[in-house]
């Protein structure tokens, strides 16, 4: 992934960055605010991520549009204003009311954010989570914990980091495992009954309250607990399954209507009886785009838009349909009634009634049993080795921040790990070589291919000759690279002649003031090829 352009504007200022290249970019200034955290922030909020502006920047007031091309050749444009997005592939115009529904086309159009196991159900990441991997700002920054914390921990990054090195989801409930022992328990008991069924067949009465079938189950609290889990899946995966289906619905309505609109148009003129114009207009939920769709084009374009998002969201229900009901069906053996007696079974069941017939149900008893016993083993087994790739890649990761934290820090003292705990929370030049170390690692160990941004990359003083270190050691990496650095007066200059680096200055800004009056109408032309009108 390559960022191009980044732009960020309204009717009466903008700014537009467009100078970056492919390989490594520093953007400098002589002072603080001149613009350059905006910029890094405008990168990552224009494609989802939440805001981490200066206070004195107020965010809601812009558009931000990003250029960027992804490893599959595809150009997009993207543009936010507030939580709407309208994104062009190619020459295809696509209109989302949600982050939640950015991501998901991004996905399908190769810019893949992996799933991970949240709250017992297989969950798509969202941006905040995902940036976290490449991108560090100059705010907000606690290295014993992820920078936006809330819905998202530190476990859910870890899992993350799993999930894209291609490890084996592991659902925290184990309730497959509990049914399996479960089963092998009543068929146990089946066993023993019918080998006792000339006893049971002579006199039907007197062991039917003596034997307790599940002796051998878990625990009545666990039993409870197991329950109350699949229950909480199934409540808030039917939380989410209907509110889809409200954006569903509401999707289809609007796409009814504007097909009918189509239907009319062929056969007539549509005028506003008020002022009599022939222009008609779509909107955006949250009104911050508008559309002129009395052109065949336009029209096409949002109905397409519209058709893809109704697929999406029918795909998300199909999911949520399915992990309801697996849980359902979960839900219901739990809810069994654990004292009921085999006999009872057995008594009443016409496969029962002779020896001959037990017999044969003896032997597939045994064979179901160890078909079971086997798959428990292989289970095990299975869930030891899935344990020992995420201990592998945790170590991997840590072995070679460690590494190139040396290399930055001969003589340092410190072991990195990918969190350090909370009473050894590293700051200043520290802070500032563990988040370069876990940057460059998580590239090294993952391969992964995303831009890698770190705003203040020398936060803390870090030294000339550290920096130098870190220039050299992030250009031989073959993702973009975008640092920026405040630099002293005596520092001027410093990264015009450094071979391999795109130095992006930024001394002529006016402080507090990087949108400008004269970037506006390069702006528009950027609205512009996406249809969108702000004047």
């Amino acid at each position: 992934m390559i960022i191009n352009k980044i732009a960020i504007g309204n009717s009466q200022e903008a700014f537009i960055e467009d100078r970056f290249t492919s390989g490594l970019n520093i953007i400098s200034s002589d002072d603080n605010n001149k613009g350059k955290t905006i910029v890094m922030q405008a990168i990552f909020y224009a494609i989802g991520n939440e805001p981490v502006f200066p206070s004195s920047f107020d965010y809601k007031e812009y558009y931000y549009i990003l250029d960027f091309t992804l490893d599959n050749g595809n150009n997009i444009l993207c543009c936010r204003k507030n939580d709407s997005y309208v994104v062009k592939v190619n020459e295809s115009l696509n209109l989302f009311d949600s982050t939640a529904e950015l991501k998901r086309f991004f996905s399908r159009n190769g810019f893949e954010f992996p799933y991970i196991i949240k709250d017992n159900i297989k969950k798509m990441v969202d941006p905040v989570l995902l940036y976290e991997l490449f991108f560090v700002g100059q705010d907000k920054k606690n290295t014993s914990d992820i920078i936006h914390k809330g819905y998202y921990k530190k476990e859910d990054f870890i899992n993350m980091i799993y999930s894209i090195a291609g490890i084996e989801l592991v659902q925290t409930l184990n309730v497959d495992e509990e049914l399996t022992k479960k089963r092998i328990d009543e068929l146990e008991e089946e066993k023993k009954q019918l080998k006792k069924q000339n006893k049971i067949l002579s006199s039907k009465s007197t062991t039917m309250n003596t034997v307790s079938t599940y002796s051998d189950i878990t625990s009545l609290e666990s039993k409870f607990s197991e329950i109350k889990k699949i229950k909480d899946t199934i409540v808030e995966c039917s939380k989410e399954r209907n509110r889809l289906i409200n954006r569903l619905l509401k999707n289809e309505n609007a796409l009814k209507e504007l097909r009918s609109l189509n239907q009319f148009i062929e056969s007539g003129t549509l005028r506003c009886s008020d002022c009599g114009s022939d222009k008609i207009f779509y909107y955006t939920e949250d009104k911050s785009y508008n559309f002129d769709i009395t052109t065949t084009d336009m029209r096409t374009q949002i109905l397409n838009s519209i058709e893809e998002k109704i697929e999406a969201y029918k795909d998300e229900i199909d999911k949520l349909n399915n992990v309801i009901e697996q849980s359902q069906t979960l839900l219901k053996e739990l809810l069994k009634d654990r004292d009921i007696s085999i006999e009872s079974i057995l008594l009443y069941k016409p496969d029962f009634i002779n020896y001959v017939d037990a017999d044969n149900r003896l032997v597939e008893i045994k064979k179901e049993i160890k078909t079971l016993k086997d798959s428990l083993i292989v289970g095990k087994t299975k869930s030891k080795y899935v344990q020992e790739q995420r201990n592998k890649l945790i170590e991997d990761i840590e072995q070679a921040m460690d590494s190139i934290y040396h290399i930055i820090e001969s003589n340092g003292p410190n072991t990195f790990s990918i969190f350090t705990k909370k009473e050894e929370t590293y700051s200043g030049c520290e802070g500032t070589e563990f988040y370069l170390s876990k940057l460059y690692a998580l590239q090294k160990i993952l391969n992964h291919t995303y831009p890698i941004v770190m705003d203040y990359f020398r936060d803390g003083e870090l030294s000339t000759q550290k920096e130098s270190v870190v220039i050299e050691e992030f250009k031989k990496l073959s993702n973009q690279v975008i640092f920026s650095a405040t630099l002293k007066e005596q520092e001027l200059g410093k990264y015009d002649n450094i071979e391999d680096v795109n130095h992006i200055d930024y001394i002529s800004n006016i402080p507090f003031h990087l949108l400008q009056e004269s970037f506006v109408q390069l702006f528009d032309e950027l609205l512009k090829e996406l249809n969108i009108k702000i004047k």
